[in-house]
């Protein structure tokens, strides 16, 4: 808590993590938007993609599917794969932002390639279907088999 309150943005982050998992204390998602906030604020990529699902979802503020959409977005746009997959669903759903299957697939596969194999599966998918892209059934069997592959790093 103290590299927290000093300011650590991954510190930060994490306490917001706890409160809203409620680990070692007692849940609380208002308490978590804050700390995901201050995270957020000290440039923390993860935590502003953790402050758009709140918003999205409705965790301890106001529910705002735009708000929660352009907050996922700046995530996306810093490289965090979590929040590219969660842009894409919004893209792919209309989910704060108007449906647009074509964008949605390019989301998907910037998460695909850093690993992301959820997004994998779903730029599989899209090539299966014809879905905002060219259907292709090999490039479909690739990202399957990627979809399938352990997690990087382990």
């Amino acid at each position: 808590m103290t590299a927290a309150e000093a300011g650590n943005a991954n510190a930060e982050y994490h306490v917001g993590v706890f409160y809203h998992e409620g680990i070692a204390v007692r849940k609380s998602y208002r308490l978590a938007v804050l700390w995901f906030r201050r995270a957020a604020e000290h440039g923390d990529a993860t935590a502003l993609h953790a402050l758009g699902k709140a918003y999205r979802y409705g965790w301890g503020v106001k529910k705002n599917g735009k708000k929660g959409f352009k907050l996922e977005l700046l995530a996306a746009e810093r490289g965090e794969s979590e929040a590219q997959f969660s842009v894409g669903v919004c893209f792919s759903r209309g989910q704060g932002v108007a449906s647009d299957p074509e964008e949605a697939f390019r989301w998907f596969l910037r998460a695909a390639k850093l690993g992301h194999r959820d997004a994998a599966h779903n730029v599989a998918y899209f090539y299966e279907a014809g879905r905002g892209v060219r259907q292709n059934k090999k490039k479909s069997e690739f990202w399957y088999s990627r979809a399938k592959q352990p997690p990087l790093g382990r």
